[in-house]
């Protein structure tokens, strides 16, 4: 198949992109201007790379048309910055591609949602919007949408600076962690089966509209998954809890796989043996 992924260079996106190039498929990456691609250096030649703007893809519709198109691009958003960064990647960009695509012909549009309530914050609240859109799309021009709300992931390649990674560096450095009163409960889910259910969903032959929520199933508290991080580090660190307060109308979250497991063998990575790998691995580096 032809594929067009959004954010091909990021975390999840190369992850895809691998995967996608390696089962055969053509895939047409876009990218931020002086983005890195170290991820895909070995594969770089074997996808096309083109500038993150509908002009771009335009041009390359003109001698081919995607079957599917993958949005892995998103900006959560930063302290101390408006919103207009969020709203143009998680909003207006995929809607533009959406709309450009459609009008050639592409009938499969696949979106990273959250699973975090809509109205949480600009990041959650952009993605419901693309949704409502999707929506608005499969009715009036019988595609199909697929929105999948994605519970909180992580990996030992991650971004040194995302939530749980952190953690483990600190705590395997034996530094003070400082965290919330824990209580939250939290679906976790291993990388690699993010990227797994990704493939599930576009390999299937789900018609319509569907938002398809992605974790295991299981939801420790925050404060269950920093006592384990810790013991497995061998009880180094001191830990704060509490001294980060919680954010307002902090949520519980857990998803709902049965929709999942209905495309496929759906049995990902328990929380601690995903973790207790992503320890292992970081240990190993540093």
């Amino acid at each position: 198949m032809k594929l067009l992924i959004l954010g091909g260079n990021g975390y999840i996106g190369s992850k895809v992109a691998r995967e996608a190039v390696n089962a055969g498929h053509f895939v047409v990456c876009t990218r931020r201007k002086n983005s890195n691609l170290c991820r895909l250096e070995d594969i770089c030649n074997r996808i096309k790379w083109i500038p993150a703007s509908v002009d771009s893809i335009m041009v390359v519709m003109q001698y081919t048309s995607f079957d599917c198109v993958l949005n892995l691009a998103c900006s959560y958003g930063k302290d101390g910055v408006l919103y207009s960064n969020v709203i143009s990647a998680n909003l207006e960009f995929p809607l533009e591609v959406l709309n450009t695509v459609v009008a050639r012909g592409t009938k499969r549009f696949l979106t990273i949602g959250t699973g975090l309530p809509d109205e949480l914050n600009m990041y959650s609240f952009s993605k419901k919007m693309l949704n409502e859109f999707g929506r608005f799309y499969v009715e009036k021009h019988d595609i199909a949408f697929y929105s999948l709300t994605l519970e909180m992931f992580y990996g030992a390649d991650e971004p040194e600076t995302r939530f749980l990674p952190s953690l483990v560096l600190k705590m395997i450095r034996g530094e003070t962690v400082e965290t919330t009163i824990g209580t939250q409960r939290r679906d976790i889910i291993y990388s690699d089966d993010v990227v797994k259910a990704i493939m599930m969903v576009f390999n299937s032959n789900l018609r319509g509209y569907h938002e398809i929520p992605v974790g295991t199933g299981e939801a420790p508290t925050i404060s269950e998954i920093v006592d384990f991080i810790w013991k497995e580090t061998g009880e180094k660190s001191k830990i704060r809890k509490g001294v980060v307060p919680l954010r307002d109308n902090e949520p519980d979250c857990v998803a709902d796989t049965t929709l999942l497991k209905t495309l496929g063998n759906w049995n990902p990575v328990s929380w601690k043996s995903g973790i207790r790998k992503m320890i292992r691995t970081m240990e190993e580096r540093q």
